[in-house]
């Protein structure tokens, strides 16, 4: 992949806010410490976009909770007027009617995060109370969407629910989505989160992103692999994992200690463009170098200076920089050699 002048994006990720009800701690969000702060308006989000190219997109839109942003409902009716398609994460720990919206407005898909049985969500969540309005939510979602809005619940999986995954499982196919979907942890060692520092700060950028491995602390790979191959037969491979993990793989991603090496190169750095909620341009949020402030002169920034020397960056590590390693967003990755 080569950095000459990039056409634009196909995929963009807004984050609308990075205000949440949830308090997960595995939650990029919170490690980082990335703050509310100024957010943009409806206006102002679409000023932005009509400033991305030509071309449908897909838009990405998370946060935080973007169910908090009173005019989500709104943008994702003009989205769809555009002929783009959305898809929404949520924790829907939210008023009924701020679901009964969301399904009014009919994005392309809604992905909802339930990170175990109620107790063990709300364990994981530090949120009393979440499993209850999730299920009512989720009921509201289901009889209220448009035929075309896709439902699916996404599991992360963590300390707390690795030993239970056929459960959590049945638990969340029984509440009536399309798929059900499963993140391996997320996390960065200390010393991949040094090289990487040192490696932006070489061409002059720099990150928020702290030191995570701790995260990975009491996960027992044997109980986590019996668990996956159960959920792969019942779902007759329905069910996904993202990454697909197996064997030595499965071990390596979930033991700090080994360098665990991803194939290919991050594809969103060339196809997909990341916006913080005050409209600045961001590599990713797991990263979030900023390679342009707000109001944001998209076609010069994302083309610009600041962002070839990225790209030149990661390319000249083999597509991923350390801290990479162990990121499992599967529309930001490809198998592909660089």
């Amino acid at each position: 992949m080569k950095t000459e002048r990039l056409p634009p994006p196909s995929y963009i990720a807004l984050d609308l806010t990075y205000r949440c009800g949830l308090d997960c701690s595995f939650c990029f969000v919170k490690r980082h410490g990335l703050r509310a702060g100024k957010e943009l308006g409806l206006a102002g989000w679409l000023g932005l976009i009509k400033k991305l190219g030509p071309g449908k997109k897909k838009f990405y839109i998370t946060g935080g909770e973007p169910l908090l942003v009173p005019f989500l409902p709104a943008l994702i009716k003009r989205l769809n007027a555009l002929g783009h398609s959305s898809l929404v994460t949520t924790g829907l720990l939210v008023p009924p009617a701020k679901a009964a919206a969301l399904a009014a407005a009919a994005p392309g898909e809604v992905v909802v995060s339930v990170h175990g049985l109620p107790g063990g969500h709300e364990a994981a969540a530090r949120t009393p109370g979440a499993w209850a309005k999730i299920k009512r939510n989720i009921e509201i979602l289901r009889s209220l969407r448009a035929p075309a809005t896709r439902l699916t619940l996404w599991c992360t999986i963590n300390r707390l629910n690795h030993a239970r995954l056929p459960e959590i499982y049945r638990a969340l196919k029984a509440l009536g989505p399309d798929s059900v979907a499963f993140n391996h942890l997320e996390f960065s060692t200390a010393a991949d989160a040094r090289a990487t520092r040192r490696l932006l700060a070489g061409a002059e950028a720099s990150t928020p992103l702290k030191p995570s491995a701790g995260l990975a602390r009491g996960i027992d790979i044997k109980k986590l692999a019996a668990g996956i191959a159960v959920i792969k037969k019942e779902s007759a491979g329905a069910a996904r994992f993202y990454p697909e993990l197996g064997g030595a793989a499965l071990r390596d991603w979930y033991s700090p200690a080994a360098v665990f090496g991803k194939p290919g190169f991050c594809r969103g750095q060339f196809t997909a463009a990341w916006f913080s909620p005050a409209g600045e341009l961001l590599t990713c949020q797991p990263l979030a170098v900023k390679i342009a402030g707000s109001p944001v002169n998209f076609r010069e920034a994302y083309n610009g200076p600041a962002y070839s020397a990225f790209r030149k960056l990661l390319l000249g590590q083999g597509g991923f920089l350390p801290a990479c390693r162990r990121c499992g967003r599967e529309p930001y990755s490809s198998p592909v050699k660089a």
